[in-house]
């Protein structure tokens, strides 16, 4: 079944009522984490209607040995540039490319499913062997690259050959990759939104060519594309006559986010605003999407404890792949680092999550 006909289906699904998209929370008083809504939860985190084919029932132990049947640890079957047939895979970008390890040794108790990195056009040598490293501990990596020309010189062909070069080196990789140029491009300065997409246009035949273990996923906000300027919307910027495999949207929790000295009370609207209209978006470009930043205010974590297992979990049912949380503090507006109880809530989930 291909992923337009089992989305479809899964919506068809959601519109009968006959599957919750997920569990709705009253918002009038301070949410309580009881036993009960967590042990639903739980139960729908692996609940979604899905081909049989996507996944195999006897799952090698060795990461080695599921790498070389394209298997996740739970089974689900992905392709060749690591897009996942069934499930979904939760992560986070962690400090400032900070190596995950430790964290994941003492506090998760778990390897992040995905891992996002950000680098510079320059270092390539460097976010290479971090991926490398990735793999070796059953992360995916997803790696975003800022680029050696702006965007109007890459659309020209500036940016060729240090493309190429990334993405040879990436093929070298014992495993996939998910790799962005330019992510969250709404309002940067550098040049028009038409140079940015014919940008993606240029690099993305070269990516995949040149490393069929590559995603070539763009990354925007998802706020502009759905509620913005109408050249930011997905139609206006998405790039014609190539393939992209996977688009993430950076769409976060604002409530408690302060800006131009108030707050937003009111949480986001995850499903009715962008999940339902990123999966019909997927579905009409037969594109995987994913969640390629989310966070939670700490204000939002004390009234609503459960937020990270209803979000992913609801993703997941409206077809996403990757859920990354962004605990770090850089170029941050709000306060979304994983610390006391709300990095528990995390590495309770992710424990429940597979990994390569």
């Amino acid at each position: 079944m291909t992923r337009r006909a089992l989305s479809g289906l899964v919506g068809l699904l959601l519109a009968l009522g006959l599957v919750a998209p997920a569990c709705s929370i009253s918002r009038g008083s301070d949410v309580e984490a009881t036993s009960t809504a967590e042990g639903l939860l739980s139960a729908a985190l692996f609940f979604t209607v899905e081909d049989p084919s996507a996944r195999i029932q006897d799952v090698p132990a060795s990461s080695t040995e599921r790498r070389a049947l394209h298997v996740l640890s739970d089974g689900c079957r992905y392709d060749d540039r690591g897009i996942p047939r069934c499930g979904a895979l939760l992560g986070a970008a962690y400090g400032s490319n900070t190596d995950p390890l430790e964290w994941e040794r003492s506090t998760l108790k778990h390897p992040l499913g995905v891992h996002r990195t950000y680098w510079a056009a320059d270092d390539v040598s460097r976010a290479v062997e971090v991926a490398r490293d990735d793999l070796q501990h059953d992360r995916l990596p997803w790696i975003s690259f800022k680029l050696p020309h702006d965007w109007a010189q890459m659309a020209a062909g500036a940016g060729d050959d240090w493309a190429r070069e990334l993405a040879s080196l990436l093929a070298q990789l014992d495993g996939p990759v998910w790799l962005a140029f330019h992510h969250e491009p709404e309002g940067d300065p550098q040049g028009s939104i038409k140079d940015w997409t014919a940008m993606q246009a240029r690099l993305a035949p070269i990516v995949r060519a040149t490393a069929p273990n590559v995603a070539y996923s763009i990354i925007v906000t998802g706020y502009h594309q759905l509620y913005g300027e109408p050249k930011y919307s997905l139609s206006s910027i998405w790039p014609k006559d190539t393939t992209i495999d996977l688009v993430g949207f950076d769409v976060y929790d604002k409530y408690g986010v302060e800006k131009n000295g108030s707050r937003f009370r009111t949480p986001t609207a995850f499903e009715s605003a962008y999940f339902s209209k990123f999966r019909q978006f997927a579905l009409d470009h037969d594109v995987a999407w994913g969640l390629a930043e989310t966070g939670q205010t700490d204000l939002s974590a004390g009234r609503d404890p459960l937020w990270v297992q209803r979000t992913f979990s609801s993703m997941r049912r409206y077809g996403g792949v990757g859920f990354v949380y962004f605990d770090s503090t850089l170029n941050s507006a709000a306060p979304w680092r994983l610390k006391g109880e709300k990095e528990q809530r995390f590495a309770g989930v992710l424990r429940m999550t597979p990994t390569l």
